[in-house]
């Protein structure tokens, strides 16, 4: 947990070895999340500020072509973490380079409005995250919906690539019947890069928390009917986990930040 001026890892991230990822270079998308824990009284107040100040910098390197997107999500429920700030891209590099010049241009631009965020959301962890498997992230996020589930698993690090398969096997079209049926808007399954002891993400967004909620118990229970022993095997190698639920804040749902 570091306190900082809107979460400012150190460049000590571009020298670290990336983990394998199961798909090819150019499918490759990644998801750097900013989990932020908050003081409940003033939380608002940070939308605000997120919304009018910090958040016009990160869509200037959407509109470079540096980043692919970026949000900012509001917990709903789950655990300690009260908001989400993320940005997608799909390399890597060009994500962390595009985020180094973002903190530069909070500290030169906006440094009053930045310590007055600190002062409501002081600590954080960051997370990066590759897809696995579902959507494509670009196209996860445009279909979003206004809130989200999001299930972070601890998984055993030597058996973590079995357990995507597992997902890709049995999981995915079960999944992908509550894509047609319009139950879920959207879904993702992804690999942990760096950051935290959260080795995979499951996301799926909705209209409602009640419907996601119905629609991740219908999908476990499918997929246990077809093949319980597969999915046990899932369950002993991601054997805990922390489920969130999300509101989207931005982009709102009219397209706009």
């Amino acid at each position: 947990m570091r306190k900082i001026l809107l979460s400012f890892a150190s460049f000590m991230l571009l020298s670290l070895a990336l983990p394998h990822v199961g798909l090819a270079q150019e499918e490759q998308n990644f998801i750097f999340g900013e989990y932020y824990v908050c003081d409940m009284n003033r939380e608002a107040f940070a939308d605000v500020l997120v919304e009018h100040v910090l958040g016009p910098i990160y869509q200037r390197h959407v509109d470079s072509g540096e980043l692919t997107g970026w949000g900012w999500m509001a917990h709903h429920a789950g655990g300690r973490w009260r908001r989400l700030l993320y940005m997608t891209g799909s390399d890597l590099d060009t994500m962390l380079a595009a985020r180094d010049k973002i903190i530069e241009e909070q500290q030169a631009e906006i440094a009053d409005e930045g310590r007055e965020f600190v002062s409501i959301c002081g600590s954080h962890d960051d997370l990066i995250w590759a897809r696995a498997a579902g959507q494509s992230t670009e196209e996860m996020l445009a279909n979003l919906g206004p809130v989200s589930y999001s299930t972070y698993y601890v998984c055993d690090v030597a058996q973590q690539e079995r357990a995507d398969e597992i997902v890709q096997q049995l999981f995915a079209p079960h999944i992908a019947t509550l894509m047609e049926s319009g139950q879920l808007s959207g879904w993702g399954w992804y690999s942990h890069v760096i950051g935290g002891r959260f080795r995979r993400l499951m996301t799926h967004g909705g209209m409602s928390h009640a419907a996601l909620i119905d629609a991740v118990n219908k999908y476990n229970e499918a997929a246990g009917a077809e093949n319980q022993a597969l999915a046990d095997e899932f369950s002993q190698i991601c054997g805990s986990h922390q489920d969130y639920l999300w509101n989207r804040v931005l982009p709102k749902a009219d397209g706009g930040n």
